[in-house]
């Protein structure tokens, strides 16, 4: 999380950095803005070897496990606006699953905009959102930094062996994910992280064009995320609500 905003905080004006990960252990985020405290309890997290965290988007909780993460930074100051931002790269990933066989991917229509509580990212789909089978496949949140936008996203590869219902506070009524889309079933079999990746990657240097590159972080990118980790390694962030 720390890595994602220092990429915003630092971006040049000229420039756009996608960057795609996946994490060591099962781990659930929650969006910037919505109520973990007296939801989730980080004692049973501890015993199924899950951790948490706050992400410097917004949206609803994710469980991040057997699945693909994106952050990708812009100018705030795009043509598209972050609706328009929020289209072309939803657009995107619709192209990049669809590359690997789901010919039926395509975007969620219009509903009504689900609260920061109203449970796991992956129940509902907000409009334009990735999916297939019926199901939402894809989720992403965005927030302004300094002069960037910053856009999260997963996508889900295989169920995860964990259920965020077994992470919640006892007597809380916690929803999860299972009922999601995820590639392994859809496709039929196993799919590798790094050929998603690569059709993601594709996919949205195809959508933005321009000259694209692989490279490290700058000093200025590690510094800033240096400065950012105790931040998102604090409990006070973390639980903040």
């Amino acid at each position: 999380m720390a890595v994602d905003e220092a990429l915003a905080r630092c971006l040049e004006p000229d420039q756009g950095i996608l960057r795609i990960y996946r994490w060591v252990r099962p781990t659930l985020s929650f969006g910037r803005n919505q109520s973990a405290r007296d939801r989730f309890d980080p004692h049973a997290a501890s015993a199924l070897g899950v951790e948490f965290v706050r992400r410097p988007t917004g949206g609803r909780e994710v469980l991040h496990d057997r699945e693909l993460t994106w952050s990708l930074a812009l100018p705030l100051r795009n043509p598209d606006g972050l609706r328009g931002t929020w289209t072309r790269v939803n657009r995107a990933l619709v192209a990049a699953v669809r590359s690997l066989g789901l010919g039926d991917a395509g975007s969620a229509g219009p509903g009504p905009a689900a609260s920061p509580d109203a449970g796991a990212c992956f129940r509902l789909p907000a409009e334009g959102e990735v999916m297939a089978g019926g199901r939402k496949l894809a989720g992403s949140a965005q927030r302004r930094v300094g002069n960037a936008l910053l856009q999260h996203g997963s996508l889900l590869l295989a169920p995860s062996c964990v259920r965020i219902q077994g992470l919640g506070r006892p007597g809380k009524a916690i929803s999860g994910q299972e009922d999601a889309a995820h590639l392994e079933e859809l496709l039929g079999g196993p799919v590798a992280f790094d050929v998603v990746a690569r059709a993601v990657e594709a996919a949205l240097a195809a959508e933005y064009g321009g000259q694209w590159s692989r490279d490290d972080l700058r000093r200025d990118e590690e510094e800033v995320a240096a400065s950012l980790q105790g931040h998102y390694e604090s409990p006070e962030w973390t639980w903040r609500r």
